[in-house]
């Protein structure tokens, strides 16, 4: 039997996946395993031998009955990482669908334990919303961002948290600058004269906004300069990968003095 034919064997039943996970957990009779699996014990039996012939459960004693081996568990596990990442892969698919421009070349186990927020019909500004949530109301540390829109919520958000000792690095590209000059000539004049202030323009467009705020990461997707998703979270790897990419792309920014 090939590999793709014991998955479809295995995904070809809900009883065989709970038969799985339940002797991966305990050793089970086909008796008890019908009990715990609510199935005839033939049922039961059938979908042991099954297991037994491919190689992923073994016999241990006629009292005990049966229970995994370390191949069996190996798929079990798998089994159940895929389960995670197809429910991921749908939960995010309006965030991944929209976001252009970068990959956040993470896990799905890794995305799962993130903050995801939608923008609904119900609620259109719930990312935006969410992202005042983590930047807060008082003065951090640090604020690192990249925007690829002009947007006075944006503004306003950093305003409430840029204290006198907050170092503050922010990434445009020409169009934002170009608007932020025209609509916010002000707020730009008063940022740029801030000591602890750089702003760095990109020489390509920018299709994602992305913010570090001591130590929490958040990242927006965009539809046609609209915000309509976003993840956050302080896990090491969206950090990682948070800080990283924001290094990249003010590297390869041009700092306005």
């Amino acid at each position: 039997m090939t590999a793709r034919e014991d998955i479809a064997f295995l995904a070809g039943s809900e009883l065989r996946v709970e038969a799985l996970f339940a002797l991966r957990s305990e050793t089970a009779t086909p008796t008890e395993l019908a009990e715990r699996c609510s199935c005839a014990r033939e049922t039961a039996q059938r979908t042991i031998s099954a297991f037994v012939d491919r190689g992923w459960a073994e016999k241990v004693s006629t009292a005990e009955g049966y229970r995994l081996t370390r191949a069996g568990g190996l798929v079990a596990s798998g089994y159940e990482d895929f389960e995670r990442c197809v429910a991921v892969s749908k939960e995010y698919r309006e965030f991944l669908v929209h976001l252009s421009g970068v990959d956040p070349d993470l896990s799905c186990r890794e995305l799962d334990a993130l903050t995801l927020t939608r923008a609904t019909t119900q609620n259109p500004h719930a990312p935006i919303n969410r992202f005042r949530e983590v930047v807060g109301d008082e003065p951090v540390e640090e604020f690192f961002g990249i925007t690829p829109i002009v947007s006075r919520m944006f503004n306003e958000a950093a305003a409430r948290v840029i204290g006198s000792d907050t170092r503050i690095d922010l990434v445009i590209d020409e169009s934002v600058l170009t608007a932020s000059a025209s609509e916010f000539p002000e707020a730009l004049e008063r940022a740029e004269r801030l000591d602890q202030f750089t702003l760095y323009v990109s020489p390509e467009t920018l299709e994602f906004g992305l913010m570090l705020v001591d130590g929490h990461a958040y990242l927006g997707a965009y539809d046609d300069g609209t915000l309509v998703a976003s993840v956050d979270g302080r896990t090491d790897a969206f950090r990682e990968w948070a800080a990283d990419t924001f290094e990249r792309i003010r590297e390869q920014s041009k700092a306005r003095l």
